[in-house]
Parts: C-alpha cells; sequence; structure tokens
C-alpha cells in the first residue's frame, strides 16, 4: 500500500508531465525564423520615422514598443543578451571594452569556444541539419560569439548591403534561421542625432528593403511557414546612448508571420533576452537553463482592443526655436498637444499647423485615431529673448581635455562670451559636434513665491547646478545623458544662479527646469531671469 505522500508526490508528477506536455504543444512552431536587429532602433524612433512597411507588418502582426534592454545601454552586452537568451550577469559579457581574453566575469555557461552559447549554438547542437546564416556590419559582434555555428556568414560595408545581401542568400538557399545585424542605424544615431531627419531616414532606408523582401516572401507563398522578428539592442537620445533615459532603455520587437496575432500590441514588458528564447521555441529547442528569456507569447495571443498608434514627430526637435511642426506617421490620424504640463487629450488644443514659441514651453502632444490613443510625446522648447534683452552670461572655455568640471576660477581669458537666453547649448558659439569643451552660465533667478523647488539637470557630458554658491545637483563627470533632481527651500526674491558644465566627447546637452514641489517642472523664462 503506498503512503499518502508516495501519492500526493505520483499525482504532482503526472500534473507536470501533462502541463509541461501542454505547454510544449502550445508553444507556435516555424520552420523559419528571419531575425533582423536594427542597431539604435529604439521605441520612440520607429515610431516617429516614415514606415509604411513596419506599419503594415504591424497591422498584420505584433508590436512591443517597450521591451527593456540591459543596463548600460550599449551594443555588446545587449547584443549577447539577444541572441543568447540570458542576462549579463550570467553571459559575462559586461560592456563594449570586453574581451573574452580579459573577461572579469566567467560565462555561467559554456559553448565549444568556451564563450556563453548563443541560439545559433543550440539550434547546431540540438538541430544539426538547420541551416543558421549571419550578416552582420559591425565587426565587434564576431569576438562574442562561435562562428563555427554559422553555415555561412558574411560581414558587408553598410546596412544596405547587408540587409540585400541577406535577403538575397536567404531567398536562394532559405535557411531554417537567418540573422541580420545592421550597424546603420547607429551610425545614423551618433552622426546626426537620434531625433533627426538624418536618423529616421536611415530607419526609413531599412523599411524600404525589408518590405520589398517581405512582398516577395509573401508573393511566392514562403511566409506561410516564417517567422520575421525585428528589434533593436538599444535606443539613443541626442547623439549618444549608455544612460538610462527611456529612450535608451525601450526598444520594439516587430513580429510578423506563422501564427502572430494580426493587429496585437503587446501590453506587458519584454526583456532583450526573451528574442533569443522566441526564437528557440519557434525552432523547436531548448536554450540552457542559466538562461532567463521567456517565450514571447503575447503575439500569439488574442487580440485586445488596443490599436497600434505612433507618437507625434516634433520638428526641431528640441531647443530654441520660433515655431513647432508635428507630424504623425498614421494616416487620417489627428494629433492634440497642450504647453502646460498636463497629459493631452481629444478636450485639449487640436493641432492644425505650427506651433508659434513666444515662450518656453513644454509640449506635450498625442496622436488620436478611432477611439485610441499614442503614448505621451514630450519636448522642451526655448524662445529667444529680443536682441540686447539676454539675462545669462556665459563664459566658455575651448580644449578642456578632462573627464570632470574644472574649477572655473583657475582658468584665464575665456574663449568667448556673451548673453544667451536660456539654459541650453543652442545659444553657444560652438557646432553640434564639438568636444572638449567648459562653459559656466550665471544669472539672478526671480522667486515670486516661497516655498521648495524642485529643480532637473540633464547633461551629456558632466554639470552643476549652484544657488547662492551652493550646489543643488552634482551631475559632473563624462557619461552620456543623464538627469538629476535637486529640491531646495527659496524665499521669494533674487537669487544667484549658476550651472557648470563640460562637453568631453560623443554628445552634447544641456537642459534645466524647475517648479514648486509637487507641480510640474517647466524651463525657466526670460522673464524670470535678471542679468
Amino acid at each position: 500500500m503506498m503512503h499518502l505522500k508516495s501519492i500526493l508526490t505520483a499525482v504532482i508528477g503526472t500534473a507536470l508531465v501533462a502541463v509541461s506536455c501542454c505547454q510544449e504543444q502550445q508553444t507556435p512552431r516555424a520552420k523559419h525564423v528571419i531575425f533582423i536587429g536594427l542597431d539604435a532602433l529604439s521605441g520612440v524612433g520607429i515610431q516617429r520615422a516614415a514606415t509604411p512597411n513596419f506599419n503594415y507588418m504591424i497591422e498584420n502582426g505584433a508590436i512591443s514598443l517597450h521591451t527593456r534592454v540591459a543596463r548600460e545601454t550599449s551594443s555588446s552586452q545587449n547584443w549577447m543578451c539577444m541572441v543568447s537568451g540570458a542576462p549579463i550577469e550570467m553571459t559575462g559579457v559586461t560592456d563594449n571594452g570586453w574581451e573574452y581574453e580579459t573577461r572579469m566575469i566567467e560565462p555561467a555557461a559554456h559553448n565549444a569556444k568556451g564563450m556563453f552559447p548563443t541560439v545559433f549554438d543550440v539550434i547546431k547542437t540540438q538541430r544539426p541539419e538547420a541551416k543558421v546564416y549571419g550578416f552582420y556590419e559591425w565587426q565587434g559582434q564576431i569576438r562574442m560569439y562561435d562562428m563555427d555555428s554559422f553555415d555561412y556568414s558574411e560581414k558587408c560595408q553598410d546596412g544596405e548591403t547587408t540587409l540585400k545581401k541577406a535577403f538575397a542568400k536567404y531567398m536562394e538557399d532559405q535557411p531554417e534561421l537567418l540573422f541580420v545585424s545592421v550597424d546603420a542605424t547607429d551610425h545614423a544615431g551618433h552622426s546626426h542625432g537620434h531625433e533627426s531627419m538624418g536618423y529616421m531616414n536611415c530607419i526609413s532606408m531599412c523599411d524600404s528593403i525589408i518590405g520589398d523582401f517581405v512582398k516577395e516572401l509573401e508573393s511566392k507563398g514562403m511566409m506561410k511557414d516564417a517567422v520575421i522578428i525585428i528589434t533593436g539592442d538599444h535606443g539613443g537620445i541626442r547623439f549618444g546612448h549608455g544612460g538610462d533615459n527611456m529612450s535608451e532603455l525601450e526598444v520594439p520587437v516587430l513580429m510578423y508571420g506563422k501564427g502572430v496575432t494580426k493587429g496585437k500590441v503587446m501590453e506587458h514588458a519584454n526583456m532583450i533576452y526573451d528574442n533569443a528564447a522566441t526564437i528557440a521555441g519557434l525552432l523547436g529547442v531548448t536554450l540552457p537553463e542559466e538562461c532567463r528569456g521567456k517565450f514571447i507569447m503575447q503575439a500569439f495571443e488574442p487580440r485586445t482592443e488596443t490599436a497600434y498608434v505612433p507618437i507625434p514627430f516634433a520638428q526641431p526637435y528640441r531647443g530654441v526655436a520660433s515655431e513647432v511642426t508635428l507630424t504623425a506617421d498614421l494616416e487620417g490620424a489627428e494629433i492634440y498637444y497642450t504647453t502646460d504640463g498636463t497629459t493631452p487629450t481629444v478636450n485639449s488644443t487640436k493641432y492644425t499647423g505650427p506651433i508659434k514659441v513666444e515662450s518656453n514651453i513644454f509640449l506635450k502632444s498625442i496622436t488620436y485615431k478611432n477611439g485610441q490613443y499614442s503614448d505621451v510625446a514630450e519636448n522642451t522648447f526655448y524662445a529667444k529673448a529680443p536682441e540686447g534683452e539676454a539675462p545669462i552670461e556665459f563664459k566658455l572655455y575651448r580644449n578642456y581635455t578632462s573627464e570632470v568640471l574644472p574649477d572655473f576660477t583657475k582658468f584665464g581669458r575665456a574663449s568667448a562670451t556673451g548673453y544667451v537666453s536660456n539654459f541650453t547649448l543652442n545659444e553657444l558659439p560652438i557646432n553640434d559636434n564639438e568636444d572638449d569643451f567648459a562653459v559656466i552660465f550665471s544669472s539672478n533667478l526671480i522667486i515670486k513665491e516661497s516655498g521648495k523647488y524642485r529643480f532637473l539637470l540633464g547633461s551629456d557630458d558632466g554639470s552643476k547646478l549652484i544657488i547662492d554658491n551652493k550646489v543643488i545637483i552634482d551631475n559632473d563627470g563624462s557619461h552620456t545623458y543623464k538627469e538629476k533632481m535637486g529640491v531646495v527651500e527659496l524665499c521669494a526674491g533674487e537669487h544667484i544662479i549658476k550651472i557648470e558644465y563640460f562637453e568631453d566627447c560623443d554628445g552634447q546637452m544641456l537642459n534645466l527646469a524647475y517648479g514648486l514641489d509637487g507641480n510640474a517642472l517647466f524651463p525657466i523664462n526670460v522673464t524670470e531671469l535678471k542679468k
């Protein structure tokens, strides 16, 4: 006679097997997976750019706009997370300076080369008959992978060539997995800015080539057993990435093909390493136990009422402007906006033409169509004071080559001096890509109501906010765009306000906003300052 414990153990074991078998049967399968990574494709970038083909795939497939990447938001660790299904603590690939020979963290699992296994290794181990092809633009990727896992691989000279060669080879051989890594989008972000038309046009170029490929696959009936996955390794802000801004942390995952729910908007956030788990699941292989990625089942679940509505795109994106235009990559959509810090709705101001910037504004806008709202787009714009009335004195020092703020009292004659309207870099006599300089801004802030004030200081690279000779925010150091908050009690009257800033390399940005504690934060207007 069996003991009760033995009976329960047998019953539970049987139940677990049944559940496991049930889950196995329910996991969607495909004969082919086409996995396309566009470096620095952010969740907001795919929405702002003109992408008629991506829009078609979203309408007939599934989209996640809020998939999180690993910190820090740079390429090496995130590509590795993406193709391994594991976080950096498991892979040991920690940053862009990583090399296997000088690794600090030992991989939690090992492939034939001693590195953490990728989905490429897993497929070749568990399904040796399956063909795995790889096309890539960035040479730095191959130091992280066992390239012997690819039946065919090729480095290409640019993004357009990478996509076209990869797709031509797929049409010729139809491998079970095609991996395509495009670096051109990252180059565009660094060269032109992640909010620029140059970056958007690069995304549009990828959209066009991928769209032609999808049309060819469909015309030949080759999408019936295939799933396409398009994503990015990180996003970006201004000219760089590596920080914790949501534009850097969130990337899209677009899925299209066999079994993918048409028009599905994934409302729960995924992680970047869920991509490898999804590829593995679709192709019927199992990742190592050390992986943490989950199959993206949301893409195959029934559609909800939520529809894809892309956020508006403002031009110019930020800075000093006399007027701002808003567009949305969705035919027949309407745009609504506010400038007072409140969240816009259909009861807010409807966009009908360029918005005049007569004073500093914090613009919030949404796209609306058929009862559906987009996420909120946020942009800060500054008005320029009339000639001779700019209230902020600046002293600019070129050829400053340190990674921390200088002692400005030790400097000699400044390279340039003058007055500007706002605590930004836009009115300084510098170009967008200039490096190695430091600047100090000084003015008097007029406080009309005594109370506790919150200040937000964002910069790339280092900065400090000083009020009445007291450091309120210390955002020093060489880093990508990073924001810090400070709180201070201020009585009504004038207060000396200073901002120290330096630019090291790879992008420049400075942003200041403030408000009474509990209220929305706005940029300081000219009328709130005095020479």
